[in-house]
């Protein structure tokens, strides 16, 4: 275990590797969890509290506005002090949010504690890519796909867990006490280890960090990588937050069916991340992030237009193990260019994956109330035409500045 204690810590000791690789592993799989349990409960909240889609998709976007928030504010800060704060708070957040989420009797405290949770939720995904990112500088891509492997898995065990609280148990409020205490253990657990200085506590003035952080602005690389987050988080909004109950409505489709379709997605998403990280430092970002993207586009076309379940099943999956390489290699390719600021490129990117996430599930539901959640699915291909346009610059600019991962990245 001698090269897993290769970095200095915030304290001066040496950093265990392989245990803050876990932190960021475990909270990847936590935040796929909280991620995907929302939309197979949506059915029964909408029952219980009799609301319209509109109403109901506003919780998305409360999750999506702390989500953002929360990333935007803390970036910048994990920076100077360093990850261990964001983490703990992030974890703090979890907790506070899920119980609020299951125990609350009022709509307006859902939506409250879903603000908590997209909070928590939004510091420990900053933190943790960029956290891996500066842990695995020789090959950000592979270890990055990998880091969200975790999150696929999370994301895969959400919607059966759903099903099961809803199925057996018979209770979704049950259901967010159980999340609420598997983040208190993962929280307990990320608390315990000693983080890597981040550039603030390398001596780093705050003149020099600002220099950085407006060179990231002027990027036009930012703003690419940054489209195609805001695209992927908001196709994955709307897969996530609606497919349950456009099986249920469009092709009645039992609980069980519809969270079946969610887990295949997820299963992809699993899965490309086990492909997308190697074919990433083979190809370079920018290619991987454009194969990702035409292959979304296809599946996702398919999925939404089909009315045979099986199809549909099947388009989902697949839409799943082509995006699943954009998220952690946008942010591979952006930490490599600005690596001296990890932790505030990784939150800025997130910060508009939290916009999509946030903004277009509210957009589908309030449009699907006018003209049928049929027609508001499409808006999920539509989005994936404006990704692969993005990735598509990205890739022609890829001759005029070096962005790919054959160069060191």
């Amino acid at each position: 275990m001698a090269s897993a204690y290769n970095i200095i810590g915030e304290v001066g000791v040496k950093v265990n590797k392989v245990s803050l690789t876990w932190v960021a592993n475990l909270s990847l799989v936590l935040i796929g969890i909280v991620g995907n349990v929302m939309g197979p409960v949506m059915p029964e909240v909408i029952q219980e509290y009799g609301l319209s889609l509109t109403t109901a998709g506003i919780v998305f976007t409360a999750q999506g506005l702390g989500r953002l928030v929360a990333v935007f504010s803390t970036s910048s800060w994990s920076d100077r002090v360093g990850r261990k704060p964001v983490m703990r708070l992030g974890g703090i957040f979890m907790v506070i949010g899920a119980i609020g989420y299951g125990l609350s009797p009022m709509w307006v405290g859902h939506i409250l504690s879903a603000i908590v949770i997209g909070a928590g939720s939004g510091m420990l995904d900053g933190a943790s890519n960029a956290l891996v990112s500066e842990l695995h500088t020789e090959k950000r891509g592979l270890a990055l796909n990998r880091l969200h492997v975790f999150f696929g898995i999370g994301s895969l065990f959400g919607p059966l867990v759903a099903a099961f609280f809803l199925g057996v148990v018979q209770s979704w409020r049950l259901l967010f006490v159980a999340v609420a205490l598997l983040a208190g253990i993962h929280a307990i657990f990320a608390a315990s280890q000693s983080y890597p200085q981040a550039t603030g506590q390398k001596g780093a003035g705050k003149a020099e960090l600002a220099k950085v952080r407006k060179a990231v602005l002027a990027s036009p690389e930012f703003w690419l990588l940054s489209g195609i987050m805001f695209t992927y988080s908001g196709m994955g909004g709307i897969i996530v937050g609606w497919v349950n109950t456009y099986l249920s409505q469009e092709l009645t489709a039992t609980v069980l069916a519809a969270s079946s379709v969610l887990a295949l997605y997820n299963v992809g998403l699993t899965l490309g991340r086990m492909v997308w990280g190697g074919v990433s430092e083979r190809l370079g970002y920018p290619k991987t992030l454009l194969i990702c993207s035409s292959g979304g586009l296809v599946f996702v076309t398919s999925a939404v237009i089909a009315r045979q379940f099986w199809w549909i099943a099947g388009s989902f999956w697949l839409t799943g193990f082509f995006v699943a390489g954009l998220f952690p290699t946008a942010v591979a390719c952006g930490t490599g260019i600005f690596s001296e600021l990890t932790g505030t490129v990784t939150g800025y990117m997130i910060t508009f994956a939290s916009l999509g996430g946030m903004l277009l599930p509210l957009l589908v539901g309030a449009f699907s109330d006018a003209a049928g959640l049929g027609l508001g699915m499409m808006a999920a291909p539509l989005f994936g035409i404006i990704q692969l346009i993005l990735a598509a610059i990205l890739l022609g600019r890829q001759g005029k500045r070096d962005i790919s991962a054959k160069a060191g990245m």
